[in-house]
């Protein structure tokens, strides 16, 4: 039941296009459970492998949804519980070096696309909380802040809270420490749930504080010496300090240790029920059933792998797209998607079509299930091959996202999106087209991509641009949701 989540998985650390940091993750939990169980037993608690039958049967039931939906997702958070179950069997709990299994299985789940998967579902709103906590903040500081959604207006320079900046990153690494901190000290559940607030609260805040910090000097550079801090290295150093300060409460609070009541992950409270295990376990734990229970799982793992795939989120394949015959100056010759194409846009629905006109070229996505659908540019071109680096985001004529992709032959590329819903909503990421669509399910958007040659002139490719929105029919109205304060 497990290979094809383990292979999912794996997959996901070596594919450029993730760009995970999972693979780290999972030695880290190797290391901390070779340590613990190459340390002598203390304590022998009998219940735990009761607990981890009743594990296994709930990743069985977990495994079977994700098997129908086509999510695989689901079959590695399995997983996650799988390690919880092994950590029961070999009672890492009560050894000499002793482990938390329910943290140590949170620990393990960070090797699953965390980051990734929060940005796309939660990152819009972040993006936005963020940046509200920092337009209050330097309201108290400025006499005049103004705010346009995630943009904040400072002593006439634009600052753009941009998705980046939404504060996903710090809050991932923020949680890693703290599961694995966590698993170590093996804190109550009470005291373990106020250090993950603390956390919380603190990785939020911590970001706040970078974004007007950043703010404050891109207004006013002169006060530091005329230094860019959205430059490199200075902009990722201001960010690990900002992160180092965040850890400093949880790294406080877990140091001090107390009397705790043992493993009491929010994974192990969830599953002691009595009354469960009376009723669940009494037939098949008896003393010489241990084959029939193995039997009964090889059953089981076999009919879920048999189950039929039938994916919720299929977009319909019915409507053609169509992009102009010419354009600026140039015939369009339709181009057929690579394979690894297909599977980025249309492997569950959808349709792509992809035009070259000259040197430049324009790929238009439709779907109205974006959750799984649509990928920013850097995620397929990582997957391709391309080293890629985000430039920001121009709103004007149509909120775009700017990318520089490099290719393995040293050619490089504009390459320029932007997201619209039928709606005439637009935006420059993935994650507010899925908060959105979100919020009306039964909406259809739309991904313009646009690659360019980076030696083309700007006001060329902006003419270029200009056409092809003129050709579409796109329209944006700008600053639809002003707030001052």
């Amino acid at each position: 039941m497990a290979i094809d989540p383990i292979a999912w998985l794996v997959n996901s650390w070596l594919d450029p296009a993730q760009d995970s940091q999972g693979g780290w993750v999972f030695l880290l939990c190797a290391g901390l459970f070779v340590w613990s169980v190459c340390s002598a037993k203390q304590v022998i608690h009998h219940n735990t492998h009761k607990r981890a039958i009743i594990l296994l049967l709930g990743t069985a039931f977990i495994r079977g949804i994700g098997q129908i939906f086509a999510v695989n997702v689901l079959g590695a958070v399995a997983l996650a519980v799988d390690v919880y179950a092994i950590g029961l069997l070999v009672n890492v709990g009560d050894r000499k070096n002793a482990l938390s299994a329910g943290w140590l299985a949170v620990l393990f789940a960070f090797s699953l696309p965390i980051e990734r998967i929060l940005q796309r579902l939660i990152g819009f709103w972040l993006q936005h909380l963020s940046a509200d906590g920092a337009c209050l903040l330097l309201q108290g500081l400025f006499d005049s802040v103004q705010c346009a959604g995630i943009r904040i207006l400072l002593a006439g320079r634009d600052v753009l809270v941009d998705l980046p900046c939404s504060g996903v990153r710090s809050i991932t690494l923020l949680c890693l420490l703290y599961a694995t901190l966590m698993c170590v000290f093996r804190p109550s559940l009470l005291r373990g749930l106020l250090i993950g607030l603390v956390t919380l609260a603190s990785a939020l805040l911590a970001n706040v504080i970078r974004i007007s910090f950043l703010a404050t000097f891109i207004a006013y550079p002169e006060k530091i010496g005329g230094i860019d801090v959205m430059a490199q290295p200075y902009h990722d150093l201001i960010g690990l300090f900002c992160l180092l300060v965040a850890a400093l409460p949880l790294a406080w609070l877990s140091g001090r240790r107390v009397s705790s009541g043992g493993d009491r992950s929010p994974i192990a409270l969830a599953i002691e029920v009595k009354t469960a295990k009376a009723i669940l376990l009494r037939p098949y734990l008896a003393r010489g059933n241990d084959k029939l229970v193995a039997f009964g799982f090889v059953i089981l793992a076999a009919v879920i792998i048999s189950l039929p795939r039938q994916p919720l989120d299929v977009s319909d394949t019915n409507t053609a797209l169509n992009l102009p015959i010419y354009l600026n100056g140039q015939y369009g010759q339709t181009v057929a998607l690579s394979q690894q194409e297909q599977n980025y846009f249309t492997q569950y629905g959808g349709t792509a079509i992809k035009t070259r006109y000259g040197d430049s070229s324009v790929l238009l996505i439709r779907t109205n299930s974006p959750l799984r659908h649509l990928h920013t540019p850097d995620d397929c071109l990582r997957g391709l091959g391309f080293e890629v680096q985000y430039q920001g985001v121009h709103y004007q004529p149509l909120p775009t996202a700017i990318y520089i992709a490099t290719a393995k032959d040293g050619s490089q590329w504009r390459v320029a999106v932007s997201f619209y819903s039928e709606q005439g909503q637009f935006t420059t990421n993935v994650s507010e087209v899925v908060w959105r669509w979100l919020q009306q399910p039964h909406s259809t958007w739309y991904a313009l991509q646009r690659i360019t040659p980076l030696y083309t002139p700007d006001s060329k490719a902006s003419d270029w641009d200009n056409a092809l929105f003129a050709a579409l029919d796109l329209n944006f109205q700008e600053n639809r949701h002003v707030k001052s304060y």
